[in-house]
């Protein structure tokens, strides 16, 4: 053989190398084996398979266009090399599609996992359609994953991605410590829900207007921080205290981190973040074991030790509060057809008394009743809440008794 005739065309080298490369991502049972899918729900699994197969059916077929014009010597070498650059590009952007979705559905990877995963999606679907089926806003699938870290996130519905395709559900990061006090979940949730309804825009509006006749800079940092606020009060809405405590767990620290302040950071400082909980609770629920959590954060963490911004915020705010809670627990919303929070969300449902009856009137079919769970699976997610704050000496057995329910209600659903 003369290798002196063999012809190196390295554009269709590459164009070739890259479209094999797309057509082998056409495959998503090696995206993730078996059981990884089976473990989604069946309404999930179906739609999430065809999307992902849409974005690689076209990105095959903007290869295909790209692999015809490296062939076509007409068209000039240097426009041939930009075509092969953007199709790469779209590779990489799909790929990183598809790693995204890998990553999230080998979290499944044992039985044990799998239903507590499947728990949680169900969990976080039934916040949202509580608040969604009477504004008829049809209800986003949602996947759960673990991962590290201390606070979850979402992947929301309807978003652009990578590839400029739609994300066809609600990917909701739990992260691993707190698996067995999933309230974060009910939070990520309340950001899709206030994504589809406009919540932030009309939150934010509201306490600009609302907190204007205490300054005008005032004003506008509350409403910087009204996303985060929508979520949180979504979370408690549902779950009550136990939303609360879990909140409190993951933010406290160091005081410097407490009253880190971060102008246009979405988040509110910490400090006042809990506060806001406690408030919450004292409004809908009166004394109880969250004005102890108030007394010792104020304690733990002396406003005097914030930095001056931080300080000036959190003092101006402290005795504003009560009208500020006031406001995001009842201010109607058109997004919410004219109704508030509390009123499209039974608050006092997640009352700690009104969980108690609920628990006794059932006794152990409270947790062993799958029927129930699937009725009203975030009664028991505030219940057990509440428990392992107000007697840490029995966490243990409440958390057992969280994942034994969430294991159960895991495995009844299909």
């Amino acid at each position: 053989m003369n290798t002196n005739s063999t012809p190196y065309r390295p554009a269709l080298i590459q164009a070739n190398h890259w479209l094999e490369a797309a057509r082998r991502l056409l495959d998503l049972d090696a995206l993730a084996g078996a059981a990884a899918w089976k473990g989604l729900e069946q309404y999930v699994q179906p739609n999430l398979r065809r999307e992902l197969h849409r974005s690689v059916e076209s990105l095959v077929r903007k290869g295909e266009v790209m692999l015809g014009q490296v062939q076509d010597k007409s068209t000039p070498y240097r426009e041939r090399l930009r075509a092969i650059e953007t199709f790469k590009r779209a590779y990489c952007q799909v790929e990183t599609l598809l790693d995204f979705y890998a990553d999230a559905l080998v979290t499944r990877t044992t039985p044990e996992t799998t239903a507590i995963l499947k728990a949680c999606d169900y969990i976080a679907g039934h916040s949202m359609r509580t608040l969604l089926e009477p504004l008829r806003i049809p209800t986003p699938a949602v996947l759960t994953y673990i991962d590290k870290g201390m606070g979850a996130s979402i992947l929301k519905a309807g978003l652009r991605l990578w590839d400029d395709s739609e994300n066809p559900v609600a990917a909701i990061k739990i992260v691993r410590h707190n698996l067995l006090r999933p309230t974060a979940l009910i939070h990520e949730a309340g950001h899709q829900v206030a994504h589809l309804t406009g919540w932030n825009d009309e939150l934010a509006t509201a306490l600009r207007l609302g907190l204007k006749k205490h300054g005008e800079d005032f004003a506008n940092s509350w409403a910087a921080w009204a996303s985060e606020i929508a979520a949180d009060i979504f979370a408690f809405a549902h779950t009550g205290f136990a939303s609360v405590a879990a909140l409190h767990d993951v933010v406290d620290g160091a005081s410097r981190d407490v009253f880190r302040y971060s102008p246009g950071d979405p988040h509110p400082i910490s400090f006042l973040r809990v506060l806001i909980g406690t408030e919450c609770c004292r409004q809908a629920f009166g004394e109880g074991v969250w004005d102890k959590m108030r007394s010792h954060w104020i304690q733990k963490h002396p406003v005097a030790a914030a930095r001056p911004a931080a300080e000036k915020l959190i003092r101006a705010s402290l005795p504003v509060l009560p009208e500020i809670v006031h406001l995001l627990l009842h201010f109607p919303l058109r997004g919410f057809r004219g109704k508030s929070i509390s009123q499209c969300i039974d608050v006092m449902a997640v009352h700690p008394d009104s969980l108690e009856r609920l628990a006794g009137t059932y006794g152990n079919a409270f947790y062993t009743s799958a029927p129930l769970l699937l009725q009203a699976p975030l009664a028991r997610l505030a219940w057990n809440g509440y428990q392992v704050t107000t007697m840490p000496a029995k966490a243990a057995a409440y958390l057992q008794q969280q994942q034994a329910w969430m294991h159960l209600l895991g495995n009844s659903i299909q």
